[in-house]
């Protein structure tokens, strides 16, 4: 709804409500409601006042102040004709307001007087209002790589006008918006205009002083990240003992993770390679999938060994704790005591092999085929690329015969265990793109922030705590982006269209 309030009381000084042409001003105030600009002056104004555009950078003032209306009022109508000190009270209240309300503000248009050189009126108006220009190559005539939208063309914006006295009033406020508005506190803070702790000038020196001790952006983003206050996290625990009650293998998961496990099972990633403690026990973390292609953890586990019955009691446990729900897939290195406890525990998950140390061990066993034959290189990969499974084993017979290759070799032994990696016999598995242990690997690295070889036992379950509510404050913040932007389209087809909607 639109509410607007003829103001005629302004400053006699600044000469603008006589002189301005009343056909520009509409003219103007119509092409404010409809687009964003750039700062510019307009050439249309008469003498005695002109018109300046300007994009501001979104400023915080954290002076309280009142919200409420009078019960049974209706918004718009105790909003107009309120009345502020200066400009930056009038943006706190309405800033205040959009986060009450569930949108982010931002600093669109001010007006200001030619001749005084003083501003007498100024716009803020919804995150979402008009729309970005598209630029398609910069003056290198390199393509810029194009954002995902955020504006909508929203109308919803809040006009003050200063007065004789020197305050300012609200003339003119529209609060309907052509979007979704944001019905969490957690989902509002998001927004730019709400981001008040990084904002605060004890923040900013903070980040200063971190800098200033030679600590690099992405250790100071996870200090001042700590200082927010933690969650309450249901954990699951199951530890396996010694008899004289040391722990020997540890589990662990949360109770967002089991619930994310509900829901992208599809694929796990599985991997022990990681050492994280001075006693050498390998953290094995669970890793997944979800909806934005982002790796998440299931669960964790520091291990005594790497045997069969190690393994087993490990999946054993991650399944009680997992609703009995069995992943669909699940991704490894070719460990044969891992592969045995998958076949026992899990015998009706589809095991695939790891494609990165398939490659890490090609380059080892191949060498010698390749040096004695020129063209083997092309026909062994011709063979791994096979489309179909009769393809795949046609040309097996056709470069084992060719190559001599013996039954104990590591190609042969490869082909034995074809239904786990060849492209052929895995075309009914979704993996969602994890064919790899890159995903995994990922995860890995991202603990090095957290936890090194000196970390203690009684410490680490703290810091991959840390770690998790890292990765997952950067899916809350893909959640938030998806559901306030729009995909960029990468051709003009309907289906395409759609789907980004």
């Amino acid at each position: 709804m639109l509410v607007e309030l003829q103001v005629s009381d302004r400053p006699s000084e600044t000469g603008i409500t006589e002189d301005i042409d009343t056909n520009t001003i509409m003219d103007l105030e119509k092409q404010v409601a409809d687009h964003s600009f750039e700062t510019q002056i307009d050439e249309d104004i008469d003498a005695n006042g002109y018109l300046e555009a300007t994009s501001e950078s979104e400023k915080i003032n954290d002076d309280g102040v009142n919200l409420g209306c009078d019960e049974g009022e209706n918004n718009d109508t105790c909003i107009i004709g309120k009345v502020f000190d200066t400009p930056n009270d009038a943006y706190t209240f309405y800033n205040d307001y959009s986060f009450l309300h569930g949108f982010g503000t931002r600093k669109h248009w001010k007006f200001k007087n030619k001749s005084t050189n003083e501003h007498y009126r100024r716009i803020y108006v919804c995150n979402k209002e008009g729309f970005k220009q598209l630029k398609g190559n910069n003056s290198s005539g390199k393509t810029i790589k194009r954002c995902r939208e955020v504006r909508t063309g929203c109308k919803a914006m809040i006009r003050i006008s200063k007065q004789k006295d020197g305050k300012w009033i609200v003339d003119k406020f529209n609060d309907t918006h052509n979007h979704d508005l944001s019905m969490t506190p957690t989902k509002v803070m998001k927004h730019r205009s709400h981001g008040k702790f990084h904002r605060t000038m004890e923040c900013k020196s903070l980040m200063v002083e971190l800098g200033q001790s030679g600590l690099k952006p992405c250790h100071i983003k996870k200090a001042i990240n700590a200082l927010k206050p933690l969650d309450e996290v249901d954990v699951t625990s199951k530890q396996y003992l010694c008899d004289d009650g040391c722990p020997r293998n540890i589990f662990w998961a949360d109770g967002r993770s089991r619930d994310a496990y509900t829901k992208f099972r599809d694929v796990v990633v599985f991997d022990v390679t990681y050492m994280t403690n001075k006693y050498k026990m390998p953290l094995a973390p669970f890793v997944g999938v979800n909806h934005h292609g982002q790796s998440i953890l299931f669960g964790g586990a520091l291990l005594e060994n790497e045997k069969v019955e190690t393994f087993e009691w490990l999946f054993e446990n991650f399944l009680k704790c997992m609703f009995t729900k069995y992943p669909k897939a699940i991704i490894t290195d070719q460990d044969k005591a891992m592969g045995n406890a998958i076949k026992k525990v899990f015998p009706n998950t589809r095991h695939r092999f790891c494609d990165w140390h398939i490659k890490k061990h090609e380059s080892e066993h191949l060498r010698p085929f390749v040096t004695r034959y020129s063209d083997f290189q092309e026909s062994y990969k011709d063979w791994v690329n096979s489309d179909t499974i009769e393809e795949f084993e046609s040309k097996w017979e056709v470069i084992r015969i060719k190559y001599n290759l013996e039954n104990n070799c590591w190609i042969s032994q490869m082909y034995s265990q074809r239904i786990h990696w060849a492209k052929a016999f895995l075309k009914d598995i979704f993996l969602a793109g994890m064919t790899t242990s890159g995903q995994s690997e990922s995860i890995n690295s991202f603990f090095d922030g957290f936890v090194s070889s000196s970390t203690m036992l009684n410490e680490f379950v703290i810091q991959y705590d840390k770690a998790v509510k890292s990765r997952r404050a950067a899916e809350e913040d893909e959640d938030f982006k998806t559901m306030n932007s729009r995909a960029v389209l990468s051709s003009v087809h309907l289906i395409e269209a759609k789907a980004g909607e």
